[in-house]
């Protein structure tokens, strides 16, 4: 059995038990109309009100990690080949090209490079529009892991930044994390493989990484051609095919 199906399976569970709760609930408020006197009406009422604000919270939490699980399973179940490059590329290639892009460098080190730009979302979201974050980090390293932790505190940064100084509102964020990989083996895979992709709905977060394999010239990602979980995801897959 696929994992989807697995997937899909476990959220019927959770939202039939959800319904089923609420209906429950419900009929206890008839009943409790009905037969219990007017002094216990309210301990009882209020009582249930918290435990479904407590029950929503839970089974929304649960339902949305089910959700995002599945949107990794179909991406992995629908995974594209490596993308073929025209020609050996180098992290300097990259910080060009990204520049070209009109790409800005935010920070620099020795380990890595973090290079952003925002844009208004003038083609999904038409209404209430808010701004995208694309966020593009070059690890020089191929020893270096993907995710840093100092790259999350200057995202964090960034964010909070745009929205109380520029009142620039940043809820899409898609970042793209290249790293050269001169021996690729299964560890090297899976670490590629450790994307993100979470949408609920407020926002949208999408994490893909990028391995620049020198011989043969390949771009190893995890990615799917076919597979859409969201109208921004061919809009971060475009975004790094451009640098590419």
């Amino acid at each position: 059995m696929k994992d989807s199906i697995k997937v899909a399976r476990r959220f019927h569970v959770f939202y039939l038990g959800f319904i089923l709760i609420t209906v429950s609930m419900i009929a206890i408020a008839i009943l409790t109309t009905l037969f219990v006197g007017q002094d216990w009406r309210f301990v009882i009422y209020f009582s249930e009100l918290l435990l479904l604000l407590f029950l929503s919270y839970y089974f929304k939490r649960k339902l949305y990690e089910l959700i995002n699980l599945k949107y990794l399973i179909h991406i992995r179940e629908s995974a594209a080949a490596p993308y073929e490059l025209t020609s050996p590329l180098k992290t300097t290639d990259i910080e060009r090209r990204l520049l070209k892009k009109g790409y800005t460098q935010k920070f620099s080190n020795k380990r890595f490079a973090l290079y952003i730009k925002i844009v208004r979302d003038d083609e999904v979201r038409r209404i209430f529009r808010h701004h995208i974050l694309f966020a593009q980090v070059v690890v020089y390293n191929e020893h270096s892991p993907f995710y840093l932790k100092e790259v999350d505190d200057l995202i964090n940064e960034i964010q909070y930044k745009s929205q109380t100084e520029d009142k620039k509102r940043i809820d899409r964020l898609l970042i793209t994390q290249y790293k050269p990989v001169k021996t690729f083996n299964d560890e090297v895979k899976d670490r590629i493989n450790e994307i993100i992709f979470i949408k609920t709905d407020r926002h949208v977060i999408s994490t893909i990484n990028v391995g620049i394999v020198e011989d043969p010239s390949l771009a190893v990602m995890l990615y799917s051609k076919t597979y859409k979980p969201s109208l921004y995801y061919p809009m971060h897959i475009q975004s790094i095919q451009e640098i590419l």
